[in-house]
């Protein structure tokens, strides 16, 4: 009998009353009360500040640095609370109240980046050398920097001002038609309707062929009736940005992603670069996948549907047990971190009705906290996702104990925990498996996973830049939005998928993020950084733990450059890095072909 384990996480430890906490109002209105202070003293301060005043500059930075995190800790857990539930309208009221305190507070870095900038160079060097400012030294280096490509003090602040109602408003009407998108499928002989994500992971997994198709299909004319709005959306997201971009004087399209990331034009071109040269295993993959469906068209939900499903479910509590095993087997200190986010109410992973779709890891600054959030299915899947969310949350409680602006990190680095620790448990379990088959439903996740990264994430990249670059000359309609993406697709799979998901970006929601754009690519070089670390652990495992968790301990103090010279030797401008991240993959692709090729056989 299996143990039982809880499935629910605790957000009243945190604020009592979820959208009516009482103690959550009293942080609002604290943020409030503080941000009109702190705008005010820039004004009293001004004779201190003209006369460079470096602890009144600093005290400054430490209020500001204060009020960041408590804005962030506000931010997730109300991320949280509409999470938990999509039909709770007073989270609406509230995360206005949010975004419109945001907005004072990117006004008072405004006014602080460009107090940086004016400090003389000489001044700057004994400033940025403080004890007191070291540990925050990467951060406001970066800031004053910045300033120098950006508009003046008053216009950035009117940027903000307007984007409450502009791009992030756009943003928000994007998560608001997302919720309310339901697709009608037949569910033992009813017809009933359903969210996209409920759709999307009956049309990949359900055994149910029928369900399948009722659900792929469904999915086509949900998103057909909705496109030329999504549309409209999108349009207006990618408007805004540029015509920011523009009064900037940006001609780069990529600058801001790349710079938000701590990355440079160069690792990237090098990554795509590096798939590319291993692309001919991963179609060789595809074209056995598409073998083994016996499909007569060949579709988009072939290549993420598994051919071999596992056997048996998984329940919660066994994933946990499989979890804590791998984990403390690496490290103890992450065994027991992962044991006791379990039994501190960290986790809500009960699959009901009226929660949001996907999964998220929140960092709670203030209370150096986490909470994770996904629907648990009982899915070797929800098992590696799991693992994944678990990485995240290790990865704040290491940067929970770092001043707030030295915990800011890019997405690339992001990934590098999460993806680390799904790898150790995915790995585990397939050299565990001595049933082929379920040894080849496990493969399937991994390499679906990865061809994610190096597949479909650059497709959705170089897509992404073909709509930006088109969007200079105007608005795109829904035809001309599928048509690049048709192309973008094809550049990878070369034909192989005659019916492609053209209205993947509609519900791809980092198209419509107003504060990260290019938010795809990030996440291959996250991926892969974390691959490459991955297999460095492997092979130089005396001492790693130490290093890797100062790698994570540094995530917000440097860039992945610097990350990968500092704690693992590495250079990620050169190509050999990228292909030795990429093995992985391959082996478990080329291992995958070997065991399934009697299959082909037997079909033939």
């Amino acid at each position: 009998m299996n143990q039982t384990v809880k499935q629910n996480w605790n957000l009243d430890s945190l604020y009592e009353g979820g959208s009516q906490s009482v103690e959550l109002g009293k942080l609002i209105d604290r943020l409030t009360e503080n941000l009109h202070i702190l705008s005010k003293n820039f004004e009293a301060q001004e004779a201190a500040i003209e006369k460079k005043e470096l602890q009144k500059i600093l005290d400054i930075v430490y209020q500001f640095q204060s009020m960041l995190s408590e804005w962030e800790e506000l931010d997730e857990f109300l991320i949280c609370v509409y999470a938990e539930n999509v039909k709770d309208s007073a989270t609406f009221v509230l995360m206005d109240q949010s975004a419109k305190i945001k907005v004072k507070l990117d006004s008072v870095k405004i006014s602080l980046d460009h107090v940086l900038a004016a400090i003389p160079e000489d001044e700057w060097t004994e400033f940025i050398n403080l004890e007191a400012v070291e540990p925050i030294s990467f951060y406001l280096e970066k800031q004053r920097q910045a300033v120098h490509d950006q508009l003046p003090a008053e216009m950035e602040r009117l940027i903000s001002v307007l984007s409450v109602n502009g791009i992030k408003g756009w943003e928000e009407q994007h998560q608001l038609m997302l919720s309310q998108l339901r697709v009608s499928i037949k569910i033992d002989g009813k017809i009933t309707e359903v969210s996209i994500g409920q759709a999307l992971n009956h049309a990949i997994y359900s055994k149910d062929q029928d369900l399948r198709q009722h659900a792929i299909q469904g999915i086509k004319v949900a998103c057909e009736g909705e496109a030329a709005s999504f549309a409209s959306v999108w349009n207006r997201i990618a408007g805004s940005r540029l015509d920011i971009y523009e009064q900037r004087g940006w001609t780069n399209q990529l600058k801001e992603a790349v710079e938000q990331n701590d990355l440079d034009e160069k690792t990237i071109h090098t990554v795509l670069a590096s798939i590319d040269q291993n692309k001919k295993i991963y179609q060789a993959y595809i074209q056995r996948k598409l073998q083994l469906s016996q499909t007569k068209k060949t579709s988009w939900f072939d290549l993420v549907a598994p051919v071999f499903a596992p056997v048996e479910k998984v329940s919660y509590a066994e994933a946990r047990s499989l979890i804590l095993k791998q984990f403390y087997r690496f490290n103890e200190k992450l065994g027991h971190f992962a044991e006791m986010a379990f039994e501190a109410g960290w986790i809500e992973t009960e699959n009901r009705p009226n929660k949001a779709e996907g999964g998220f890891c929140a960092s709670m600054p203030l209370a150096k906290e986490s909470r994770i959030f996904f629907a648990y299915r009982e899915t070797y899947q929800d098992v590696v996702t799991l693992a994944h969310e678990l990485g995240h949350a290790y990865h704040n409680f290491i940067l929970h104990e770092e001043p707030a602006l030295a915990q800011r990190k890019g997405t690339s680095v992001d990934e590098t925990a999460s993806t680390f620790m799904e790898n150790l448990v995915l790995d585990a379990v397939i050299n565990q498996t001595t049933n082929e088959l379920e040894k080849l439903a496990l493969l399937e996740i991994k390499i679906k996973n990865g061809l994610m990264y190096v597949g479909t994430v650059p497709n959705m990249f170089r897509f992404e830049q073909a709509f930006y670059e088109k969007r200079k000359n105007g608005p795109l309609n829904v035809e001309e939005i599928k048509l690049l993406l048709s192309e973008a697709e094809n550049s990878f799979y070369e034909g192989e998928i005659e019916e492609l998901a053209l209205y993947k970006w509609m519900y791809t929601v980092h198209f419509y993020d107003a504060e990260k754009p290019f938010y795809n690519i990030p996440y291959t070089i996250g991926y892969l950084f974390s691959n490459g670390i991955y297999e460095l652990a492997k092979l130089e495992p005396s001492g790693f733990n130490e290093r890797y968790d100062e790698l994570l301990r540094n995530s917000g103090r440097m860039t992945v450059k610097q990350l990968a010279q500092t704690f693992l030797g590495r250079d990620l401008s050169m190509s050999e890095f990228w292909n030795a991240s990429q093995q992985s993959l391959i082996g478990a692709i080329e291992e995958y072909l070997r065991l399934t090729e009697k299959y082909c056989n037997e079909s033939n």
